[in-house]
């Protein structure tokens, strides 16, 4: 449940500038990564509670390397 709510916050806070509501000193940047990160937890933690196994879901490295390229 920590891991949903952490997912949640950080998409919230790009929903949030999305609609022009951010703190002036927004990192949509930094945001995006939190977002990907938390979302990777997420996953990882669901994957482990539920005891399925398989490949790795992890994303926010791969998403990471297609923002700086």
């Amino acid at each position: 449940m920590a891991a949903a709510r952490e997912w949640r916050w950080a998409v919230l806070q790009l929903e949030r500038a999305a609609r022009d509501l951010a703190e002036p000193d927004f990192d949509w940047v930094a945001a995006v990564r939190r977002a990907d990160d938390g979302r990777d937890r997420f996953y990882t933690a669901a994957r482990a509670g539920l005891t399925v196994g398989s490949d790795d879901v992890a994303q926010s490295r791969w998403l990471a390397d297609r923002q700086l390229n």
